[in-house]
């Protein structure tokens, strides 16, 4: 297809620079000093290459006539010259229009092309249709090819048993003359009968030569075919060599994008810890829980941030001096972190979940809840009463399940980068200076004495301590519900059931990369102490 764009070049621009008005503010001779001299005029007008009749780049005229040229007129004659002039002007706005409308010719032109792209894009859609119908040809091909191979066995198993049968013919007609040769001269009658059954041999003997023409001629047609067939296959196991040469250079793609991968996993490692340490290695997160019971009746004398940016809460309280006039002074308390009485377990866990991942990549971490009895620090790192996972609402989760549970997930798929990670879990009671084991089977021996000791990598363990193998997320509901039945409890006025002791839950992570050779090891400690009220 033939496109009627034009070159670029071939639009034709003309460009008309006035004469120089020299010497209008200046003294001058006579009443022509105003205006611009004759020979100023011609010189200006043979600078633009107009005053021979073509155009700027020297093509002729295009359609609109010949171009007016500046008559040689006498250099007093300023009004004809002018004419001339005007005479020029006119005819370059029309040679403006005329290359305008040529352009729009050309915007038409260029969006006739734009079909035809689209046009062989389709086409080149069908072509590719037309490739997969040539290779399921292909494959017809091969299994036609097969066939003609057994037909051609075939065949020439048939031809050879046929020239067989007809050479012992042959001998037997060589017999036979020989015996109507001897028999020739006792009975005519028979040999007559012979040279007729002679006659009928010898047309059966043309009919078989010229089916033995036949077959040798089909013979040399299929040999034909599967040379043709076998040319087809080479070009095949040609296609099959390059796309396998293709197959293992995105091999090789993949495993330097998988290393490339590891690499990164180090160095997220390395800059997570950097942030969190830009936080802080030490935060301090304070939670109101809501007003239960009777508690609603009363004023709650607290307020808390207007923003989230906010980490304040400040704590009004009212007094009375010696005249009975109430006072209020506002106590202010500052924090990282202010979760307001309807905070849900899920926020106040985002929070710390970095803190987990830290313990992942083998930082020792350590989270504990610190205030008085019934103030929910138990709610916040357990759940309500640490009842099983099969009877708690996934909301209600408290730190310790939720940390399980995303090692199991983060575990799960840095197990596709290489590393493999076992989870050792201990449960402790801290009552009255007494270590206790929560985890330790009932015996009814002396229980073993618990030590606090530091191993070699430093960090701090209890001899003679259970520790027991935590293989999914559901076992931790498991040791959480054992080590409450196990937990020492009193009673007070402001929790019925409120722990009366520190429970320190210690989960110890040990990571190593198979494909890198790194370790990990991480141990993190999330603690519920008990009442802040005795202090």
């Amino acid at each position: 297809m033939q496109s009627s764009l034009a070159p670029p070049g071939s639009i034709k621009r003309r460009r008309i620079d006035g004469p120089t008005h020299q010497g209008v503010g200046s003294p001058s001779k006579g009443a022509s000093s105003a205006f611009p001299q004759p020979a100023s005029i011609a010189e200006a007008l043979a600078g633009n290459g107009l005053s021979d009749g073509e155009d700027s780049d020297g093509s002729a005229d295009d359609g609109l006539g010949p171009r007016p040229t500046l008559k040689s007129r006498s250099t007093d004659d300023i009004h004809g010259r002018l004419s001339d002039l005007e005479k020029i002007a006119v005819y370059m706005t029309q040679k403006t229009r005329t290359t305008k409308k040529a352009k729009k010719q050309l915007e038409v032109e260029l969006d006739k092309n734009s079909t035809h792209v689209a046009q062989l894009e389709l086409e080149k859609g069908m072509l590719g249709a037309k490739v997969e119908a040539a290779e399921k040809q292909i494959l017809d091909l091969q299994t036609a090819k097969r066939r003609c191979e057994d037909e051609l066995e075939d065949a020439q198993r048939k031809h050879k048993s046929r020239v067989a049968e007809m050479h012992d013919e042959q001998l037997l007609l060589k017999k036979v003359a020989a015996e109507l040769r001897e028999e020739l001269d006792e009975t005519s009658v028979r040999l007559q009968t012979k040279k007729d059954e002679c006659t009928r041999l010898e047309a059966t003997v043309s009919k078989q030569a010229s089916d033995q023409v036949e077959l040798e001629s089909s013979c040399r047609g299929l040999r034909a075919k599967v040379e043709q067939l076998e040319d087809v296959v080479n070009e095949r196991e040609i296609r099959i060599a390059e796309l396998e040469e293709d197959v293992a250079s995105r091999s090789h793609t993949i495993d330097e994008l998988e290393a490339k991968l590891r690499k990164e996993e180090t160095m997220r490692r390395n800059l997570h810890n950097t942030i969190q340490e830009l936080k802080g290695n030490i935060r301090v997160f304070c939670r109101v829980r809501p007003l239960l019971g009777e508690e609603k009746d009363a004023a709650l004398p607290i307020t808390f941030p207007s923003c989230e940016d906010s980490n304040q809460i400040e704590l009004t309280q009212t007094s009375e001096n010696a005249l009975g006039r109430a006072t209020a002074k506002t106590f202010p308390f500052k924090f990282d972190r202010v979760f307001s009485t309807d905070s849900t377990q899920e926020a106040v866990f985002e929070e710390v979940s970095q803190l987990i991942q830290s313990a992942l990549d083998g930082y020792p971490v350590c989270i504990f809840a610190y205030g008085q009895t019934g103030s929910g620090k138990t709610h916040t790192m357990q759940g309500p009463d640490a009842i099983s996972a099969s009877e708690m609402d996934a909301h209600g989760l408290g730190i310790i399940p939720r940390a399980v549970k995303q090692i199991y997930e983060n575990t799960s798929k840095l197990a596709e980068r290489g590393w493999e990670y076992t989870l050792d879990g201990q449960f402790l009671e801290i009552y009255n200076e007494t270590i206790q084991d929560l985890l330790a089977p009932a015996t009814r021996g002396k229980p073993a004495k618990l030590d606090i000791y530091q191993d070699s990598e430093g960090h701090t363990r209890v001899k003679n301590v259970t520790t027991v193998s935590v293989d999914s997320a559901e076992r931790v509901h498991w040791l959480l519900a054992r080590a409450a039945d196990n937990r020492t409890v009193a009673a007070t006025n402001c929790n019925e059931r409120s722990s009366r002791s520190h429970s320190v839950f210690t989960l110890y992570l040990q990571g190593k990369n198979s494909l890198t050779g790194e370790s990990s090891s991480g141990v993190l400690n999330l603690i519920d102490l008990a009442g802040s009220e005795r202090l």
